[in-house]
């Protein structure tokens, strides 16, 4: 318990040293989280169609003129997705780094990490038509 309440009292300073927070860790943190997305890049099988899309929002938004919210909307939805993409990806390389051979344990975990990107995609189509249908709409009317 004495432990606890000394690391109550900390200063900030103190928390930073305590941990070896540093421009070295966090330039650390930063080239392996850029490391991890190229990686992604170059052999994610979904980048191509990921960028398509971002790049096809974004026309969009200009196109239509979306206001601040559905832009902050926008930019949410395509942190999130690549951020599940990312996730999936860690989760095929880890089960491949355990056996290439069919374990139902392994196929369970693969079908769930593909299951959350199929969750967070099609609640992205959704955001996306309630965004862009209503200016479509207009445009035929």
């Amino acid at each position: 318990m004495e432990s606890k309440d000394k690391k109550k009292n900390l200063t900030l300073m103190e928390e930073f040293e305590r941990r070896d927070f540093n421009a070295r860790s966090v330039m650390n943190v930063i080239k392996y989280s850029l490391n991890g997305i190229k990686s992604y890049a170059d052999e994610g099988k979904s980048i191509i169609l990921y960028s398509l899309g971002s790049i096809f929002e974004i026309v969009m938004g200009f196109l239509f003129h979306i206001n601040g919210l559905e832009w902050i909307l926008i930019i949410c939805m395509l942190g999130i997705i690549l951020a599940v993409e990312l996730l999936n990806t860690a989760i095929e390389k880890a089960c491949d780094a355990i056996t290439k051979e069919y374990n139902p344990l392994i196929k369970i975990a693969k079908d769930c990490g593909s299951g959350a990107t199929f969750v967070i995609f099609t609640v992205i189509v959704i955001l996306n038509i309630i965004i862009f249908y209503p200016k479509i709409a207009v445009l035929f009317a």
